[in-house]
């Protein structure tokens, strides 16, 4: 009975020393206790882009004179090989309609339109953008010359008539551009835009071959939000560029001028807390300076 008693013991005492140790080794370790990353706030000058604005607009296109003759006379005469005053389907009009007996004194010019176009502007500062401009206009190019109703009689009786007609010319024009708003100049709500702009215009006829150059471009508004990020938007814009003119050889200077009306929808990329903590310190630093 002892003899049993203590095989019992032994065992149990085995069992016990084996078993500590196994599972010691099963039971999972207690995760280390995690710390949470908190991305730093950033502050208004941490942000390259402060907005985004998109602009739809539509207007009236001016239409410019990119030929005008003087009228001949005694100081003003055409040698034999300048007879020549391009048609718009590609014919020399003094070649089939001209007589130059009669007609005089040419002028080219594009007649007034309409104009559509659209703008993106991305916000560098609170002030300054940098605008993606592309504008499409539609006019008519027209050939008048001055008519001599008696050219035996009394060649100073004249009407100017005209003479040929291009009813599909067509301008497209887009560049990019550097535009103010000129906030600390608001008034009733109207905020004033300057702007200027490089880039590149096409002149499309209907069968002529297109004339195209590059502009220089000055750009003035005025906007007023009519509700929350939407302005009401008005503004000219003045294009000048070099035209090239078969009939001379070479380039005359033109400008364009646009007046339109549109809408202008603000983008803010700044949380409001951000930007409000920026403006109460620029204003704190206003007062104290």
């Amino acid at each position: 009975m002892k003899l049993h008693m203590l095989l019992m013991l032994a065992l149990t005492t085995g069992l016990l020393c084996t078993g500590v140790p196994a599972l010691a080794q099963t039971e999972e370790p207690v995760p280390a206790e995690e710390t949470e990353f908190v991305e730093p706030e950033l502050s208004y000058e941490d942000y390259t882009v402060k907005a985004y604005s998109i602009s739809f607009f539509g207007g009236s296109f001016s239409g410019a004179t990119y030929l005008d003759n003087m009228e001949l006379g005694e100081r003003t005469v055409l040698t034999d090989d300048a007879y020549f005053l391009l048609g718009y389907n590609g014919e020399n009009l003094y070649d089939t309609f001209v007589d130059p007996n009669i007609y005089d004194a040419a002028r080219k010019e594009i007649e007034t339109g309409p104009a559509y176009g659209g703008k993106i502007g991305i916000y560098i500062s609170r002030d300054f953008h940098l605008d993606l401009s592309g504008t499409y206009a539609q006019g008519k190019a027209v050939t008048s010359m001055l008519y001599r109703t008696d050219p035996v009689v009394d060649r100073n009786i004249t009407e100017r008539r005209v003479i040929d007609t291009d009813e599909g010319f067509k301008v497209m024009k887009g560049g990019i551009g550097l535009g103010y708003d000129a906030v600390p100049a608001t008034f009733l709500g109207i905020v004033p835009r300057l702007g200027f702009s490089l880039g590149g215009v096409i002149n499309r006829y209907s069968k002529l071959k297109d004339k195209t150059a590059l502009y220089v471009e000055a750009n003035f508004g005025l906007n007023y939000e009519v509700f929350n990020n939407w302005d009401l938007a008005v503004g000219a814009d003045i294009t000048a560029f070099a035209y090239e003119v078969d009939e001379l050889g070479y380039s005359n200077m033109v400008n364009y001028k646009t007046y339109t009306v549109g809408l202008t929808w603000h983008i803010d990329v700044i949380p409001d807390q951000t930007r409000a903590a920026w403006e109460a310190e620029q204003n704190d630093r206003r007062r104290r300076h």
